[in-house]
């Protein structure tokens, strides 16, 4: 990380797991924020994960997962604390003292059980602002469910509008929740220090997963109203043909190819040399391809299936065509697009040196005054003296009792089960 990032001074206390929540408080962390993920010795899910070097758990299992370095403890100091243990407890309200935001990804409840509440922290420091990433929210009669994101994925309408063409509904993707619920915490943390800023008061922000899914179906709701209702079309579209993923030359290779209008059609039928399937009446209207869309597509993939996905995306990029390569996750980390914008990042974790380097998603968007990379991967308690000392203002004899009573961890228990 640069000396100075745009959240330099800003400290960030989380209570998560799983990947919504950290995957939130890592975009604040990149952007200099000073975040300590606070860990429970007795939830450690997250460091058995992987995936792990050669696919086989270290001695240090426990560092070595490679998904969290992707999300969970880039750039983030790491705390392994019991926080229900009443000393656990004491030393987490001294460090709401010297905190700006309190996180957690728990139900409705647990916090209040705690003693970590936004009342009562608000107690401790006026200025704090508290944020809850739950399932449903603290309001409501769904608000004590649990969830996973495919649960929600289905309770927020996406799946339903999500299948093929006559088939069921289906998920739209493994962890789609997920990021998009982290996306919307980075934002409400940015927009409530913002007003924090303003008003000199602290803040509660209640953020659910249902609804950052509502708001992705919104077409779906106005048109419920007005008694429309659409059936499922996989990758087709409403009015556009040809839209869809085509079959390119190789072994599970792809294309998606887009037309819009009735220029973009003639452009298609020119970089295909004009078959004559193509002329006539049947493909000659948007409204007739679509109606004949799926003869369309199999006469379009026949083609498609002769010529590599990237050249053919290029040639009909060329020609006006809204026109992608399905690339897959092994094409990204070579992408010269991507390495151009420096959005791929290089780094090697200290926690798994026989892993050595490797590449990780960037950020979406540039700044030339706060470049981000990853400088560090918190192993577990990591940082635990550090913090107790700096922030808590603990000696170095009530640090060992701590970690001789049970309260702080460097390394899972002696009976944690290896991943």
């Amino acid at each position: 990380m640069p000396d100075k990032g745009v959240l330099e001074g800003v400290r960030v206390l989380t209570l998560e797991q799983v990947h919504a929540l950290p995957w939130g408080t890592g975009f604040l962390a990149d952007l200099g924020a000073d975040v300590i993920r606070v860990e429970s010795p007795d939830h450690l899910q997250d460091r058995k994960a992987g995936p792990f070097p050669e696919g086989t758990p270290g001695v240090e299992w426990w560092n070595e997962a490679g998904n969290l370095v992707y999300y969970g403890t880039r750039n983030k100091r790491s705390l392994c604390m019991d926080v229900t243990n009443p000393h656990g407890k004491e030393v987490f309200l001294k460090l709401v003292e010297k905190t700006d935001i309190v996180t957690d990804n728990f139900r409705p409840g647990t916090m209040q059980r705690f003693g970590f509440d936004h009342e009562s922290l608000s107690e401790i420091n006026p200025r704090i602002i508290t944020l809850s990433s739950t399932a449903y929210g603290y309001t409501g009669p769904w608000r004590r469910a649990g969830s996973r994101a495919r649960t929600v994925d289905a309770a927020c309408g996406l799946s339903y509008l999500t299948g093929y063409e006559g088939g069921p509904s289906m998920r739209a993707s493994n962890n789609y929740m997920d990021h998009s619920v982290g996306n919307n915490v980075a934002y409400a943390l940015l927009l409530a220090l913002y007003q924090r800023s303003k008003t000199g008061k602290g803040i509660r922000v209640d953020l659910t997963m249902l609804e950052t899914g509502v708001s992705a179906v919104g077409p779906a709701i106005l048109e419920a109203q007005r008694g429309i209702t659409r059936d499922r079309l996989g990758c087709a579209h409403w009015w556009k043909a040809p839209h869809n993923v085509y079959p390119a030359r190789g072994d599970d290779r792809w294309i998606v190819i887009v037309v819009s209008s009735d220029a973009e059609w003639a452009s298609l039928k020119e970089a295909m040399g004009q078959p004559e399937w193509a002329e006539g009446d049947k493909f000659g209207t948007a409204l007739a391809r679509w109606h004949n869309r799926h003869e369309l597509d199999e006469l379009l993939s026949e083609w498609t299936a002769q010529h590599d996905d990237l050249e053919l995306a290029r040639r009909l990029q060329a020609l006006g065509i809204a026109a992608g390569s399905c690339t897959t996750a092994r094409d990204l980390v070579g992408n010269a697009h991507l390495q151009e914008r420096r959005y791929l990042w290089e780094f090697s974790n200290p926690q798994a040196p026989e892993v050595g380097s490797r590449i990780f998603a960037g950020r979406p968007y540039r700044d030339p005054g706060n470049p981000m990379t990853i400088s560090k991967v918190a192993g577990l308690g990591q940082d635990n003296e550090e913090v107790l000392a700096n922030l808590a203002g603990l000696s170095s004899e009530e640090i060992g009792g701590l970690e001789s009573e049970g309260v702080i961890f460097g390394a899972p228990r002696p009976d944690e089960p290896r991943p």
